[in-house]
């Protein structure tokens, strides 16, 4: 048996058509405008940079205690 292209796009657009019935108009990601990305301050941008810098500390921190709570000397 072979699977054509026709033939298993045409299924497959069956498969999610159900969506369209189920879903009211503006719950559809089609109709939804887009916005774009939205510029950030400078404080913000620094509020992020310290918190990105906080989460390495914190991994490196907690992935030093638990390397030394295995290699502890009892």
């Amino acid at each position: 048996m072979k699977n054509t292209d026709s033939t298993s796009m045409t299924s497959s657009h069956a498969n999610y058509a159900w969506i369209h019935e189920v879903l009211e108009p503006d719950q559809l990601a089609s109709t939804k405008p887009l916005f774009g990305r939205r510029k950030l301050g400078a404080t913000t941008l620094a509020l992020l940079w310290i918190l990105r810098l906080y989460v390495l500390l914190m991994i490196f921190l907690i992935g030093y205690q638990v390397w030394s709570a295995f290699h502890a000397k009892f």
